[in-house]
C-alpha cells in the first residue's frame, strides 16, 4: 500500500477541515435512516411503515439534491449551504418533536422535509478537490481517501443512534443527527476555500450534467447498489431483533463500515493499469459475493464477521465511482454531477428501504439478503455492458477533462 500518497493529501492547507467537517455534516446519511425506523418502530409502528418513512426522507433527498447543485454551479457554496442547514435541522426537530403521537404521514411529510433540505456538503467537497490538488495521482488518492474516512459515518453514526435511542429515546437520535447537521456544516461553509470558490462557465444545455452518456450510465449503477444498500439496512435492524434487540442494528451497520474502510485503504490507492471503469466491476462483484454470504450467517458473530467481509469492497468501489464522475462531467457542471449522485444514492436507498421492509414480512430476512446480493449482481452486469462510455474520458474528453475550478 502507499500510504505516502494519504498522508500528501492530508497535508494540502484546508484539506483536514474540510474533510472533518464535511464528515460530520453527513452524519445523516449514516444516522437518520436508522433513526427513523427506530422512530416509528418506538411508536409502535410496523417496519412496512417505518421503511415507506425513511424513504420517503431518501426520495425527497434525491428530487432535490440535483437542484441544489445547480445552483451552487450558479451562485457558490456559502449561501446554499447555510440556508439547507438550517432548514433541514429544524424538519429534523420537528420530527423528533412529534414522532411519537403523529400518523405515518406526517411522519413522512416531515421526514420529507429533512431529506428535501439535506445541503449539498459532499458534492461541494468534491467540487473543491480539483482547485486543492495538483494532479492524478492525488486526485485518485483524494478520492480514495474520502470515500475511505466517510465511512466514519457509518461507524460512529448507526452506533451512536443506537446508543441515543436506548439511553434517552429514539426522538433523541433524531435530534441528534439534526444538530451534528448543523454544526458539521456550518464550519465547511465558514472554510475560506469553500468561500471563495466559484463555477466555471458551463453550456447552456438543460440538460446539465445528464447530457454525459458515461454520467448517466454511473447513475445507473448506483441506484441497482444503493437499492442493495437500503434492503441490507432494513433486512439487518429486522435481523438483529430477531438476535433479541433492534439495538443491536447499529454496531452490525458500523461491522459494515469498518470493513468498507479496511477495504479503502487496502485497495484505495494503489496503482493500476486498468481505468477505474474495469476495477469497479471487480470490486462489485466482492461486494456481491459478501452479501449473499449474509443470507447464511447465523448468531451475533456470525453476522457481524459477514458485515465486515460485505463491505470490504464499497470504499473502493465508491471510490472508482467517483474519479468516474470527476472525469466524465461536462465543464461547468461537477457539483451537479456529484449531487446526482447523491441523488441515484438517495433513490435506491429510498427503494430498497421500502422493499427491504417488505420483504422482511413476505420472505424472510435470509431471502432479503439474497435480493440485495442479487441488486449488485445487476451493477455488475450493467457496469460491464456500458463500460465503453465509462471510458470515454480515459481516451480523451476535451470538455470533461477540463474538471472544474474556480472562473477565471
Amino acid at each position: 500500500m502507499r500510504l505516502r500518497i494519504y498522508l500528501d493529501v492530508l497535508r494540502v492547507p484546508s484539506v483536514t477541515r474540510l474533510l472533518s467537517s464535511a464528515v460530520v455534516g453527513r452524519m445523516p446519511t449514516g444516522m437518520a435512516g436508522l433513526a427513523i425506523v427506530l422512530l416509528v418502530r418506538g411508536a409502535g409502528g410496523s417496519y412496512a411503515v417505518a421503511g415507506v418513512v425513511a424513504g420517503t426522507y431518501s426520495a425527497a433527498l434525491a428530487l432535490t439534491s440535483p437542484l441544489l447543485g445547480r445552483l451552487v454551479d450558479r451562485v457558490g457554496q456559502t449561501r446554499v449551504l447555510a440556508g439547507c442547514a438550517v432548514a433541514s435541522a429544524l424538519s429534523f426537530g420537528a420530527l423528533a418533536v412529534v414522532g411519537r403521537g403523529a400518523s405515518p404521514v406526517m411522519l413522512a411529510g416531515l421526514a420529507a422535509l429533512a431529506g428535501a433540505s439535506i445541503p449539498p456538503v459532499g458534492a461541494c467537497m468534491r467540487a473543491l478537490w480539483s482547485d486543492l490538488l495538483g494532479h492524478d495521482d492525488q486526485l485518485q488518492a483524494a478520492f480514495a481517501v474520502e470515500s475511505t474516512v466517510q465511512e466514519l459515518i457509518f461507524v460512529v453514526g448507526p452506533p451512536l443512534v443506537a446508543l441515543l435511542a436506548a439511553a434517552v429515546s429514539p426522538a433523541a437520535a433524531v435530534l441528534g443527527t439534526g444538530a451534528l447537521l448543523l454544526a458539521g456544516v456550518g464550519v465547511f461553509a465558514a472554510t475560506p476555500a469553500s468561500r471563495a470558490w466559484r463555477p466555471r462557465r458551463r453550456a447552456g444545455d438543460w440538460a446539465g450534467a445528464l447530457r454525459s452518456p458515461g454520467i448517466r450510465a454511473v447513475l445507473a449503477t448506483i441506484v441497482l447498489l444503493a437499492g442493495a444498500f437500503g434492503t441490507v439496512e432494513v433486512t439487518v435492524v429486522a435481523g438483529a431483533e430477531q438476535l433479541g434487540s433492534r439495538t443491536l442494528a447499529g454496531p452490525l451497520l458500523a461491522m459494515w463500515a469498518l470493513g468498507s474502510m479496511a477495504g479503502g485503504l487496502a485497495f484505495g490507492s494503489r496503482a493500476s493499469d486498468r481505468g477505474p471503469e474495469r476495477r469497479m466491476i471487480g470490486l462489485l462483484a466482492l461486494v456481491m459475493a459478501g452479501i449473499a454470504l449474509l443470507a447464511v450467517a447465523t448468531g451475533v458473530v456470525q453476522l457481524a464477521a459477514g458485515m465486515i467481509l460485505a463491505g470490504l469492497g464499497i470504499a473502493p468501489a465508491i471510490a472508482c465511482l467517483y474519479l468516474l464522475v470527476d472525469r466524465l462531467a461536462p465543464a461547468g457542471t461537477v457539483t451537479e454531477a456529484f449531487t446526482w449522485v447523491t441523488t441515484a444514492f438517495a433513490t435506491g436507498f429510498a427503494a430498497g428501504n421500502a422493499l427491504g421492509g417488505s420483504l422482511v414480512h413476505q420472505v424472510g430476512t435470509d431471502r432479503a439478503f439474497l435480493v440485495a446480493a442479487g441488486g449488485v449482481a445487476a451493477a455488475v452486469l450493467l457496469a460491464r455492458l456500458r463500460r465503453p462510455a465509462l471510458a470515454v474520458r480515459a481516451a480523451g474528453m476535451p470538455e470533461a477533462a477540463e474538471g472544474l475550478g474556480r472562473a477565471g
